[in-house]
């Protein structure tokens, strides 16, 4: 009898996971349900090519597959919703009418955007989530003069650049009194801050309890008029449908190191999912590509009977201005000494260490360079941080270094 694997949320993790399917050996019937009218995307682009390309009909170019793909693979993908997820029968029920039996279920819920409390969507109010999001916004954003943005995290920033580099007068109202203080090295915080102050982007910081009003023409934020406002203060997960089914919950979907939840036969993978996370199993929830990516194809592997793990080192990218900003490692670590590699051009490396071990980097305009160093993070292997502080010695080198020598190999820096 054929079996039939069933993907629940056709976003990027959704369809990664429906390719790797058929990769692994696959034969059955992949199902591949979403609630967007849109082929499966990915999200990075929307803060940032989608607002500021010069041509609506080609602004957008982040689809996950050629369109060929979900043909020749033999994926169905269906634009519907899951209503009901009945686990013990291994039945979901459609919106749209009829059932779908499976033999196992992949939950790529994904998440949505935090809501303001009292402040829906409106003519001259935002928030950005999804393709269709970005495309109304990026329509007002043609006729606006002025923006306020309310949240300073990654995305609000990216939104804020965008809306600059198309000329806006762009104003970011901020809860914390520094920039991404959870996510970023004091110093560098500092540093992202002067450079959005650079291109004019004024910052109110300890904005609690904001009043937002929309009217005819525009929104008031407190005593402020804008022509409109982009809310930008988080993700929630998409776990509705997990909890009505009786799954574990909690800051999304339950999943072991091998993606499964509670239930049996179905498995979790992306934003929604909550999983154990380094030594300590801490309950983790990562919103990011990588993750989306990395996720649903070790879920895939074990759906088709393999055993694999999912141990992922975080990396995370954004775009702001001219600076392509990486960071590797999880962002709330502790570290005991930040050591920086400054280069030209205002590129710069920074590397947290935690007794002598590289836990954080983050990167300017250098992506290569954390490359150079992901093993030596992924492997907790100490570092010599007087030379990993010495510009003339190359962290590629290091890396080869450092490894060979506590493998018991003499090793040379050439």
């Amino acid at each position: 009898m054929t079996q039939t694997v069933l993907i629940i949320g056709a976003g990027q993790a959704g369809a990664r996971a429906a390719e790797a399917l058929r990769m692994h050996g696959f034969e059955g019937r992949v199902v591949l349900v979403g609630d967007e009218r849109h082929a499966p995307y990915e999200r990075p682009p929307l803060s940032k090519d989608v607002l500021v390309a010069q041509d609506d009909a080609d602004c957008f170019k982040g689809w996950v597959h050629a369109a060929e793909l979900y043909r020749d693979s033999r994926i169905e993908w269906l634009n519907d919703r899951v209503l009901q997820l009945d686990t013990q029968r291994h039945v979901a029920t459609l919106e749209r009418g009829g059932e779908l039996r499976y033999d196992h279920c992949l939950l790529t819920t994904g998440g949505h955007a935090r809501q303001l409390p009292g402040v829906p969507e409106g003519p001259h109010t935002f928030y950005l989530r999804t393709l269709d999001d970005a495309m109304r916004l990026r329509a007002r954003l043609t006729t606006a003069r002025s923006v306020a943005v309310i949240g300073a995290g990654f995305l609000g920033l990216e939104f804020a650049a965008s809306a600059r580099t198309r000329g806006l007068d762009v104003s970011v109202f901020e809860s914390a009194s520094s920039l991404l203080s959870r996510a970023l090295p004091p110093a560098f915080s500092e540093r992202l801050r002067a450079k959005h102050e650079t291109h004019g982007v004024r910052f109110i910081f300890g904005a609690k309890q904001l009043q937002v009003k929309g009217h005819a023409t525009g929104v008031q934020v407190d005593s402020a008029n804008f022509d409109l406002c982009v809310i930008a203060i988080g993700q929630e997960p998409n776990d509705e449908l997990a909890k009505a089914a009786g799954i574990a919950t909690g800051n999304g979907i339950g999943v072991d190191r091998h993606c499964r939840t509670s239930a049996p036969d179905v498995y979790a993978a992306g934003d929604c999912a909550n999983f154990p996370y380094g030594a300590s199993d801490r309950a983790t929830r990562l919103e990011s590509w990588q993750n989306a990516q990395e996720q649903a194809l070790v879920a895939a592997r074990n759906i088709v009977g393999e055993a694999a793990t999912y141990a992922p080192t975080p990396w995370f990218w954004t775009d702001q201005y001219d600076w392509n900003i990486q960071m590797l490692g999880m962002p709330d670590t502790a570290v005991d000494q930040w050591i920086e590699r400054a280069g030209a051009d205002g590129k710069t490396v920074l590397m947290g260490l935690r007794d002598g071990v590289i836990v954080q980097a983050l990167a300017i305009n250098q992506g290569g360079e954390l490359r150079a160093i992901r093993r030596l993070v992924e492997e907790a292997t100490p570092v010599d941080a007087g030379m990993l502080a010495d510009p003339t010695v190359k962290l590629r080198q290091l890396e080869r270094l450092t490894r060979s020598t506590h493998s018991g190999d003499q090793g040379v820096l050439v």
